[in-house]
């Protein structure tokens, strides 16, 4: 259920970041990533939703990040305002950008609001894929589990170095 998810999602959070290696902090990643995404969320209400994000590094491995997102949620022929507020961590299989692809993991904490029932908490747990930059940016998509099935785009500034 979802403690197992939250306790899957804690135990890959503690790994990634124990096989970090120590760095100073002049070799990190500097500054935050913006990030403008779409997501599709399935579930017993479907949801579409347009948010915006913001990441900091938290090694060479992790970012954390934060998101807000807005939209609409269909139940019974019936839709209603949705929204969603994230906080998450990405762990980066590829940091230093040595391939064309970045693959990475993402787990975090979402409260979720879909004007048929209160706001209620769900544990997030997905993986992720970013492009080569282009023109300053990076295009992606994730693939979560997070109150339903979520799928995501998004377009991201790029860091001057880095993922």
């Amino acid at each position: 259920g979802t403690s197992r998810r939250g306790a899957v999602a804690a135990t890959l959070a503690v790994l990634a970041l124990a096989a970090s290696p120590a760095r100073g902090r002049a070799q990190l990643p500097a500054g935050p990533q913006i990030e403008g995404r779409i997501d599709a969320i399935t579930a017993t209400t479907p949801s579409l939703q347009g948010g915006v994000a913001v990441n900091v590094p938290a090694g060479l491995y992790a970012r954390l990040g934060a998101a807000l997102a807005g939209g609409a949620a269909w139940r019974d022929g019936a839709s209603r305002g949705a929204a969603r507020a994230d906080l998450f961590a990405r762990f980066l299989l590829d940091p230093f950008r040595q391939s064309p692809l970045g693959f990475y993991g993402v787990g975090g904490l979402s409260a979720m609001y879909d004007g048929f029932e209160s706001w209620r908490p769900r544990v997030l747990a997905g993986i992720g894929v970013e492009s080569r930059i282009r023109h300053g940016r990076a295009f992606g998509a994730e693939l979560a589990l997070g109150g339903g099935v979520r799928l995501a785009v998004f377009v991201r500034s790029a860091r001057a170095s880095g993922r």
